[in-house]
C-alpha cells in the first residue's frame, strides 16, 4: 500500500497535515484505506477522530447536486415512459430498457459527481450493456434470453461498480466500500417507497373526498417516476447528507443472522425428520438457491462490517454455524441437480442455476475457511474481508458468460 500516501507518510506528522490541508477530501479517502490496513495505528486514530469531530460547512455545491438528482430522475423517469409511445411495445421495451436505465442514473450521478479516469470505461461499459439489451431477440420461447435479461442487471452492477470505486477498482477496500453502499442503498431505496406508500395512500384518500379520481393518472407519472427516481435518491442521501457514514446493513445483517441460524436449522431437521427427497422437486431448487443469497448477504455485509468495528465474537460464531448448516442443506440440493442432469439432460436453465449454486457453494466455502483462520489468529480481519471481496470478479465474469456466452452456447434456444 505503499501507494497510499497516509500510510506511507505516517510517521511524518508535518507532511501528513499539508497532505491534508492540500486535498481535504483525497485525504479522508486515504484515511479510511490506512485504518482498513492499520486498525492498530494511534496515529490514524487521531486522525480519524479530529475529522470525524470536525464541523462541516455545508458543500457549496449542495444546492447544484440536488438540482442534478432532480434532472436526472425527470429524465430517467420519462425514457421509461417511452414505452407508451404508440410505436413501441411493452414486452420488448420494459425488461429490456428499464433496470439499464435506473441502474444507469446511479453510474451517471457517481461519475457526474466526482473526477475519474475512469469515466471512459464506466460509460463504454454502459453503452455496450444498453446495445445488447436492444440486440437480444425475443425472450418468448427462449430461457437463454430470458437468464440473459435476468443476468444483464448484475453486469450493470459491476460498471456501477467501477464508477463507484474509479481508481482503486482493484483495491479490496474500495470493493468492500462498494458492497456496503448497495447494502445501504437498497435499505434506503425500501424506505423512501414505504414512505411513497404512505403518501400514495394519503392523496387517494384526500381526492376521494372531494370526489376527483387520480388514481390512473397519478399511477402513470407520480408512481413510475417515485419508482425510478428512488434508488438514486437513496444514494444522494447515502453519498452527501450521511457523507457514506451509515451502517444499517451491517445492523441488519446482524439482527436477522441468529434468527435466520434458527430457520435453518429447525428447517433441516424437518427434512432429516419428513424424509422429504429434493431430487423430483423443483421448487426445492429454487428455494436452496434463494437461501443461498440470503446467508450470502448476510454474512458479506457482517464481515465488511469490521472494516470499521471488530464485530462480536457471537456473531462470528453465529455466521460459522449458518454457514456449516447451509452448505449441508446445498450439498442436498447439488446431488439433486446432478441427479437432474443425469435423468432429464442438459438445458439453459439447469447450466444457469447450476453454476449460481456452485458460484455461491464455493464462495461460502472460502468464507468458512477464513472464518476458522480468523477465529484461529492465523489472519486478520482484513484477509476476511478480502475473502468476500475478491469473489467478486467471479461473479461478474459469470453475469457476463450466461448474458453473453449462454444465448450461443445453445443458439437463443
Amino acid at each position: 500500500m505503499q501507494d497510499n500516501p497516509v500510510i506511507r507518510d505516517l510517521g511524518e506528522p508535518e507532511t501528513l497535515e499539508s497532505l491534508y490541508r492540500a486535498e481535504p477530501a483525497r485525504f479522508r479517502k486515504w484515511l479510511d484505506e490506512a485504518i482498513f490496513h492499520q486498525p492498530a495505528s494511534e496515529t490514524l486514530r487521531v486522525w480519524e477522530a479530529r475529522l470525524s469531530f470536525a464541523e462541516h460547512a455545508p458543500s457549496a455545491d449542495a444546492f447544484g447536486t440536488k438540482l442534478f438528482v432532480i434532472v436526472v430522475a425527470l429524465i430517467a423517469g420519462t425514457l421509461v415512459k417511452l414505452h407508451a409511445l404508440p410505436f413501441v411495445e411493452d414486452e420488448w421495451y420494459l425488461p429490456r430498457f428499464v433496470p439499464l436505465i435506473v441502474i444507469g442514473t446511479l453510474i451517471v450521478y457517481f461519475l457526474a459527481t466526482s473526477a475519474r479516469s475512469s469515466s471512459r470505461m464506466s460509460l463504454s461499459g454502459l453503452a455496450a450493456c444498453v446495445a445488447l439489451a436492444a440486440l437480444l431477440p425475443s425472450a418468448e420461447g427462449s430461457d437463454t434470453v430470458t437468464m440473459a435479461f435476468i443476468h444483464l442487471p448484475l453486469v450493470v452492477l459491476s460498471v456501477l461498480a467501477l464508477a463507484f470505486m474509479g481508481d482503486d477498482w482493484r483495491s479490496s477496500w474500495s470493493r468492500s466500500l462498494y458492497v456496503r453502499y448497495l447494502g445501504e442503498m437498497l435499505i434506503y431505496t425500501a424506505i423512501i417507497l414505504l414512505g411513497g406508500i404512505v403518501l400514495t395512500l394519503l392523496t387517494f384518500g384526500l381526492f376521494q373526498l372531494i370526489n376527483i379520481n387520480i388514481d390512473e393518472w397519478y399511477a402513470k407519472y407520480v408512481v413510475v417516476y417515485g419508482l425510478v427516481a428512488s434508488p438514486l435518491v437513496a444514494t444522494y442521501l447515502y453519498d452527501v447528507p450521511l457523507n457514506r457514514d451509515s451502517r444499517i446493513a451491517t445492523l441488519i445483517a446482524n439482527l436477522f443472522a441468529p434468527l435466520i441460524l434458527l430457520t435453518i436449522g429447525i428447517y433441516l431437521l424437518a427434512i432429516l425428520l419428513q424424509g422429504t427427497t429434493p431430487y423430483s422437486d423443483r421448487d426445492f431448487l429454487i428455494t436452496i438457491n434463494g437461501l443461498l443469497l440470503v446467508v450470502l448477504a448476510i454474512v458479506i455485509y457482517s464481515v465488511t462490517g469490521k472494516i470499521t468495528e471488530s464485530g462480536s465474537r457471537s456473531s462470528d460464531m453465529i455466521n460459522m454455524i449458518m454457514i456449516t448448516l447451509t452448505l449441508v442443506i446445498d450439498a442436498f440440493a447439488l446431488s439433486a441437480i446432478v441427479f437432474r442432469w443425469a435423468e432429464f439432460g442438459i438445458t439453459p436453465n439447469r447450466v444457469a442455476v447450476t453454476g449460481v449454486n456452485l458460484l455461491v457453494f464455493i464462495h461460502l466455502l472460502i468464507l468458512l475457511k477464513d472464518y476458522l483462520a480468523y477465529k484461529k489468529l492465523r489472519v486478520t480481519s482484513e484477509a476476511l474481508v478480502e475473502s468476500v471481496t475478491g469473489y467478486l470478479a467471479v461473479y461478474t465474469g459469470w453475469s457476463v458468460f450466461v448474458v453473453i456466452g449462454l444465448p450461443l452456447l445453445f443458439w437463443f434456444s
